[in-house]
């Protein structure tokens, strides 16, 4: 669904596009980051981060704008969980991490055990190339990669 954007940007519109978008967007996070309250709580904060500059007009293409964001904000919690691990095993001396699985349908488990393997932007490529249905060109537009990287990634 495609929702326009007006030079006067008021909260119900903002409502519009959230209803919108708030699906496909928790879809895409799910995938980057293989758990529910986590996508749920990246789109929101990217949700919330995106709106001063939609409401000033600074968003032409919202759907895009949103979905950097949740690749940002995903991309920095990542971050601090490294951080945070590295930090964990420096106090308690244990090199073992206690995985979380979701209970998630069998397929859907492969699949999300397969991603989280992957590096980020490996992550990231195959999810905008596969689940949002981008072009190469588009995806390294998106995450500042050559065609090349891109189809590299896609590739491994």
């Amino acid at each position: 669904m495609v929702v326009s954007l007006t030079t006067r940007a008021t909260p119900e519109d903002y409502g519009t596009l959230y209803r919108a978008h708030l699906e496909p967007l928790l879809r895409f996070a799910w995938l980057l980051c293989g758990d529910r309250h986590q996508a749920e709580d990246v789109v929101a904060e990217a949700f919330a981060r995106a709106f001063p500059q939609w409401r000033r007009g600074m968003v032409t293409e919202p759907y895009a704008y949103l979905r950097r964001a949740v690749i940002n904000e995903v991309t920095s919690r990542g971050r601090r969980r490294v951080l945070e691990v590295r930090e964990e095993r420096r106090r308690s001396g244990s090199g073992r991490v206690v995985q979380r699985f979701d209970e998630v349908v069998a397929e859907r488990d492969v699949v999300v055990r397969a991603l989280r393997r992957l590096p980020l932007r490996q992550r990231a490529v195959l999810v905008l190339r596969f689940y949002d249905d981008l072009p190469e060109r588009d995806v390294a537009d998106l995450l500042g990669l050559s065609v090349g990287t891109v189809k590299s990634h896609t590739a491994r």
